[in-house]
């Protein structure tokens, strides 16, 4: 991270006395200069963490687009962890969706994905007093899909039991409609044929809540390739 941006950044306060936060409401404000290198140590660890046949994010498909909002965590090494996002607005109410977050191993289990959700959250733009806000996400990860339908007051696809939300369902098609053009969603499923042909996750023995999420995803995406588009209500 240059001295430019540090200076016309900061830091958010970091619970961490090891890591500096950035974070970029508007990814475009990252210097061109500085687009290519940290673009490469993203998908540095993109590859570490899935099994990668070609590279996630790359000019033609760039973090670096005013749609996006970036928040990095660094330590003395460089790059550790990042999160890619979007703020919109879906069904008449303010909703966000998580485009990518990525920790490297060594870093994981100290709370940074449940940071950036509440980074996230936080800028979102809704507040106490809200119905509250939308919340999506695209994965075939059940460590991911269980520490975000947790947070969430209500979710689709229902993967657990229990009865689905048709107006969150919709909530889900309009929002996949925005971010995935011409891409299907398959209703009441909620799934993502092909989402991630260029990349695949790595399985690992999983436990709780996450073991279960498990042999809910092998029963209705078994491909590696398929992913869960989901959507939740978060009310903050």
């Amino acid at each position: 991270m240059s001295p430019e941006l540090r200076r016309q950044y900061g830091t958010i306060n970091s619970p961490w006395p090891d890591y500096a936060v950035y974070s970029f409401p508007d990814a475009t404000r990252v210097g061109r200069a500085e687009q290519r290198p940290l673009m490469d140590a993203m998908n540095n660890i993109i590859a570490i963490n899935w099994q990668a046949t070609e590279p996630h994010w790359t000019p033609a498909s760039s973090p670096f687009d005013r749609k996006f909002s970036l928040i990095l965590v660094y330590d003395a090494s460089g790059l550790v962890a990042f999160s890619v996002y979007r703020r919109l607005r879906i069904a008449g109410r303010p909703a966000v969706y998580r485009s990518g977050t990525e920790v490297l191993p060594i870093h994981q289990g100290r709370g940074l994905y449940g940071f950036f959700t509440t980074e996230i959250l936080k800028s979102s733009g809704a507040t106490d007093g809200d119905d509250g806000i939308l919340y999506g996400w695209r994965t075939r990860n059940p460590i991911v899909w269980a520490a975000n339908a947790r947070i969430c007051a209500k979710a689709t696809p229902s993967l657990l039991g229990g009865a689905e939300d048709t107006a969150l369902q919709a909530a889900g098609v309009e929002m996949c409609g925005l971010l995935y053009p011409g891409k299907h969603l398959e209703i009441p499923g909620m799934i993502m044929r092909g989402a991630y042909g260029h990349i695949k996750h790595h399985r690992q023995a999983y436990h709780g809540k996450a073991a279960l999420v498990d042999a809910a995803m092998q029963l209705v995406i078994p491909d590696s390739a398929d992913a869960l588009f989901s959507v939740g209500l978060v009310r903050l």
